[in-house]
């Protein structure tokens, strides 16, 4: 890539070993930095520095502040004035698993690399960047060295929950955390042209200190993903072999070991990587290797960063251009594709650099156990799959009802960024119901929440008056995608699969079966049709004909008198005035 030999000579400069402190560029040793550590040296960074300025966003749900940390070179420190600039935007979140800290000492190499150094300066000609030092700042706090056994260092570090026991990268959509609330109205406030995240990477073991994840190309703008990937994730690649930090991809195996293929993650809304594809950003999630030295990691992690600042720099103009274009697109796009699956029809073969699976008998079961032998490298051709394709197409509607009993279903939507207006009066609609017709539910809660999961809905069009103090969602914003992953009752990250709709599931009205019984007889005789459709039921169920009290509530599902508002999602689909 050109922008390779452009920067070679200026980042060849000879790098100083030692601990993460001020004006050094390379990290040893076998510890992390506290979170107080941390922030004392942003701290002094933005006191010496006129290019730095260190601010808070909001709170962590234990009540400590959560930081912002700009860096930008003479564009000050408001996305107005960075963009009024014509620079990108890069946003690096360190520590939403503090028990992975890699990125937490590499932003701070960075921050001062950037700030320090004229070579690394250059680097913010066209380019802006904002730090989150530590997103789950309680879990930072939470130091601990028997978490994570199967990870070579740090000697201690955080751990993965926040201070109400979630993992923050699966709270994109719901968002239930103080911390989550935080970083959308920051992220809906800076736009960032790239969301880059810090993590370590578990599973099969190899060659590779740093795994790369970016947002699914699938999921992207057609112009935005081309730029991901025929630009971004190549000069990303170039730059880390340069440097001597094998990347390869964060990887899903088919079965066992990665010889027998690999798939691409599936990022659902409810991760950050998932939740940007929605704002038309792309997500990077820098994956550093977990057997590998923690020094190794952390410096791939900062050698990461660098690498994708400075195709950012030098190629911010087109990345602009197809974010407003993707945007454009976004807002006028006719139809929205849902709960995306992997298509392992679609495959190629790409090199893997691997080590040796071995099956010795195991010290604990006695059975065979697997182990990946260091001193036998491999390299070898597998299978690799990585597209997907929606299962669910939704036409785009004209907007969405909130009934104002449901207001906080429109405070959450505003907290993206997305414009929802209060009726100030009573205003007719023509809408698409949806009645809850199947789900399924987990047995056991998943981040606070029993989750719905295979959603099927009816549908039914009717006209309707909303009232004064209703709220509307008008489609044709920027964000369109987000608001009908959130809105749709069968998108499998929607609030209703999230449970923010539960009250809808429970019947409230009922009947005294030997009253209603004279009801459901009269009703058998004028209608044909529901008597016909007794009688199958009937014929076909040798249970349910057996069963006097399932057959009153066939009838009475059936009648006038069945709850109006039963399983109905309250949000409105508007097709019409």
């Amino acid at each position: 890539m050109r922008i390779l030999g452009r920067m070679r000579a200026s980042l060849c400069l000879a790098m100083l070993i030692g601990t993460p402190v001020l004006g050094q560029w390379r990290f040893e040793g076998d510890a992390t930095v506290t979170w107080e550590q941390a922030i004392a040296r942003y701290q002094e960074l933005d006191r010496h520095h006129p290019g730095a300025r260190l601010m808070e966003i909001g709170n962590d749900d234990d009540g400590s502040p959560l930081h912002l940390f700009v860096i930008s070179d003479g564009s000050g420190f408001t996305p107005d004035s960075i963009r009024a600039a014509r620079k990108s935007i890069l946003w690096i979140t360190n520590g939403i698993h503090p028990g992975e800290p890699d990125g937490i000492d590499g932003s701070l190499l960075l921050a001062q690399a950037l700030l320090e150094s004229d070579q690394y300066m250059g680097l913010l000609s066209g380019t802006a960047v904002c730090i989150v030092p530590v997103y789950n700042v309680w879990g930072a706090k939470q130091r601990e060295r028997l978490t994570r056994p199967d990870q070579n260092g740090p000697v201690s570090h955080g751990i993965r929950a926040n201070a109400r026991n979630l993992d923050l990268n699966r709270d994109f959509m719901k968002a239930a955390a103080s911390n989550t609330r935080a970083l959308h109205a920051a992220l809906a406030r800076w736009d960032p042209d790239v969301y880059f995240e810090t993590h370590v990477s578990d599973g099969a073991d190899h060659q590779y200190v740093m795994e790369l994840l970016t947002t699914q190309k699938d999921k992207l703008d057609g112009g935005l993903s081309a730029f991901m990937t025929r630009q971004l994730v190549p000069a990303l690649h170039a730059w880390m072999d340069e440097r001597g930090f094998l990347m390869g991809p964060y990887f899903e195996t088919m079965k066992e070991i990665p010889e027998d293929g690999l798939y691409g993650f599936y990022d659902s809304p409810r991760y950050s990587s998932g939740y940007n594809a929605l704002f038309n950003r792309i997500g990077i999630l820098a994956e550093s290797h977990m057997l590998k030295p923690y020094p190794d990691r952390v410096n791939a992690t900062f050698e990461l960063m660098l690498a994708t600042l400075a195709v950012m720099n030098e190629q911010g103009a087109e990345l602009i251009e197809a974010r407003q274009r993707a945007k454009a697109y976004a807002a006028t796009m006719s139809e929205v594709g849902l709960n995306w699956r992997l298509d392992t029809t679609s495959q190629e073969l790409i090199e893997w650099l691997g080590y040796e699976a071995v099956h010795p008998m195991s010290d604990v079961s006695g059975l065979p156990r697997l182990r990946y032998d260091q001193s036998k490298p491999t390299k070898v051709k597998v299978p690799w799959m990585d597209t997907y394709r929606p299962t669910l197409i939704k036409q785009k509607p004209m907007g969405y009802l909130i009934p104002r009993a449901w207001r906080d279903i429109a405070v959450r939507l505003r907290a993206h960024g997305v414009e929802v207006v209060e009726l100030e009066a009573a205003t007719a609609y023509i809408v698409e119901e949806d009645s809850v017709v199947e789900f399924t539910t987990t047995k056991q809660p998943y981040e606070g929440h029993y989750l719905h999961r295979d959603v099927r809905c009816a549908q039914f069009k009717r006209a309707i008056r909303a009232e004064a103090g209703d709220h509307y969602v008008r489609t044709g914003q920027v964000c369109d995608r987000f608001i009908m992953e959130a809105l749709e009752a069968e998108a499998e990250d929607s609030y209703f699969a999230w449970g923010f709709f539960d009250a809808i599931l429970q019947q409230k009205e009922w009947f005294t079966p030997y009253a209603f019984e004279d009801i459901a007889a009269e009703l058998l005789k004028k209608d044909a049709a529901l008597r016909a459709a007794l009688e199958a039921k009937r014929k076909e169920d040798a249970a349910f004909a057996q069963d006097a009290f399932a057959q009153l509530y066939f009838v009475f599902q059936r009648s006038p008198w069945f709850e109006r508002g039963y399983r109905i999602h309250p949000i409105r689909r508007v097709v019409g005035r």
